[in-house]
């Protein structure tokens, strides 16, 4: 397969399972989840910043709720960004191999996608572990969830906007550098 073919794989893998995990109905979908949750939110799409609020959510889901939270976090919360890594390290790659940064500044562009896919198996983590001994409470790992969720989402924002604008400036300057041929009218 070549470089393009690759890219366009990754991306379309990406699209596809993004979009079947946020508009399907099927067990471990969003949309299921809100349903069995009686519309609940998940805790990595709206973060809660107290123990309490947390729990006060853990408990608003009710046990099936609870249930299909756990099936989630084993099943399609894993899919998900492993799914979106190779296209997120490929986008950054494409955009960083031409450009004349440092090393450092390539290394630590390059880690983006893997400081997201960690931190999200380490949110996942997290959330089952307050799944699993609910209704005890283990509050460390409580309020530690909704920082670990605030870098996942930086990082995987910052994984898809940073390369999206270096593409998009290598772009616009080579549309600005190329000259308008002699019979152009304005």
């Amino acid at each position: 397969m070549t470089k393009r073919g690759t890219f366009v794989f990754a991306f379309v893998l990406a699209f596809l399972v993004v979009f079947a995990v946020h508009f399907l109905d099927f067990p471990g979908s969003v949309r299921r989840f809100k349903e069995t949750s009686g519309g609940g939110v998940l805790l990595d799409q709206s973060p809660s910043f107290t123990v309490d609020a947390i729990y006060k959510r853990l408990s608003n889901y009710g046990e099936e709720g609870r249930k299909e939270y756990k099936l989630r976090n084993v099943t399609v919360d894993i899919l998900l960004p492993l799914s979106l890594f190779p296209f997120l390290f490929l986008l950054m790659f494409h955009a960083v191999r031409s450009v004349q940064f440092n090393r450092s500044l390539r290394v630590v562009l390059l880690s983006l996608p893997f400081v997201y896919v960690i931190f999200d198996v380490a949110e996942n983590a997290a959330v089952l572990v307050l799944l699993h001994n609910y209704p005890s409470h283990v509050d460390a790992v409580a309020g530690l969830l909704p920082y670990v969720t605030s870098v996942k989402r930086a990082a995987s924002l910052l994984a898809l906007f940073v390369p999206l604008g270096i593409l998009g400036i290598r772009f616009l300057r080579r549309k600005v550098k190329k000259p308008q041929s002699a019979g152009t009218v304005i």
